[in-house]
């Protein structure tokens, strides 16, 4: 048995389901920006010293990036190094990834 999609729209009839993921996989894929893991797993290549040693990237969303840092003394010492660290990514990977950091203490 086929597993079926029931269609959207004026065509509210079931479809196979291998006819529409291609559509459904393109609208995701085209929400995802490759550049962000890039960022994540080269951090400690890409970032000025203070950032590599005791900073953690954790994500992007709507161009801001959130950092784990271990206390507040870190953030504290950090949040006036944040333009270092956006030209640093703006760089290397172009100046739309990462327009804003937010600092997060790990808990």
């Amino acid at each position: 048995m086929k597993a079926k999609y029931l269609g959207q729209g004026n065509r509210r009839e079931p479809q196979e389901i291998s006819d529409v993921l291609g559509t459904v996989i393109e609208k995701a894929a085209g929400q995802i920006d490759v550049r962000q893991g890039d960022l994540i797993r080269r951090w400690t290549e890409i970032v000025p010293g203070d950032w590599a040693e005791v900073a953690s990237p954790i994500g992007v969303k709507d161009q801001t990036l959130l950092v784990e840092v271990p206390n507040g003394t870190a953030a504290s010492l950090l949040k006036y190094q944040v333009t270092n660290l956006v030209k640093s990514i703006s760089d290397e990977f172009g100046d739309d990834l990462v327009t804003a950091v937010k600092l997060r203490v790990s808990a």
